[in-house]
């Protein structure tokens, strides 16, 4: 993992504060990193494919609380062993009313061959190329609070790294939500979107945004040849 400054924001800009991490392990002494050799100059761990990794998990059955989400060990438990997975070169953007995920309406690319039918989860995982500097992404399910109706009865996360923002029932802020980093030096970074949807009477809604520079505020869409699956 690159040496990330970690910042969490509930709406706005991509700078409040900042903590400098320890030196990522392939610092030298004096904390500088090794650009790596991968092909054309770009660093070794620098992405070479398009898209992310798709996962199709547990179906929710009690609630969509983002306490079903509490931690990185839970949100692997939750999609270990997969109904379903492959690499998707879209997908991870949608609003819609259609029962099935396998529906165009998601958007998925390639789409899913099968599907269940009402609530589901879906996980995103891959590695994203950020340059030096300041980066935010953002998370939208259109929860505008964080109780069972206001919160949707679902929840949507970010990971970029060990950082994470969430939205939704029981989530940590309200509404949509930002993680920030500061990243030390041009490379990749482990990157996970995660959708849980319980609530079938609601639109099923994912919107990521991101974007780079102090001060700016997420508007870009993730576009897949800035990610790889991992």
């Amino acid at each position: 993992m690159r040496n990330l400054c970690v910042i969490f924001l509930i709406a706005g800009g991509c700078r409040i504060g900042e903590h400098i991490a320890p030196p990522p392990i392939d610092a030298d002494g004096n904390g500088e990193v090794d650009s790596g050799d991968g092909p054309d100059g770009a660093p070794a761990d620098a992405p070479t494919s398009s898209g992310l990794h798709a996962i199709i998990g547990e179906r929710p059955e009690v609630t969509g609380s983002c306490d079903a989400l509490d931690d990185r060990a839970e949100v692997d438990d939750r999609f270990d062993p997969p109904v379903q997975e492959m690499d998707v070169t879209a997908g991870w953007e949608f609003d819609t009313g259609a029962d099935s995920y396998d529906d165009p309406s998601y958007g998925f690319e390639p789409p899913w061959p099968t599907a269940q039918s009402g609530r589901f989860s879906v996980r995103f995982r891959g590695r994203v190329r950020l340059t030096a500097g300041t980066h935010c992404f953002s998370i939208d399910i259109g929860a505008t609070g964080t109780d069972i109706i206001g919160g949707k009865n679902a929840c949507g996360q970010v990971w970029l790294g060990d950082a994470v923002a969430e939205t939704g029932f029981a989530a940590a802020t309200a509404g949509p939500a930002t993680v920030c980093a500061e990243v030390a030096a041009d490379g990749a970074e482990d990157l996970d979107i995660v959708f849980w949807y319980f609530n079938i009477f609601e639109p099923a809604k994912l919107v990521v945004r991101r974007c780079a520079g102090a001060g700016s505020t997420p508007d870009q869409p993730l576009a897949a040849g800035d990610v790889s699956p991992g």
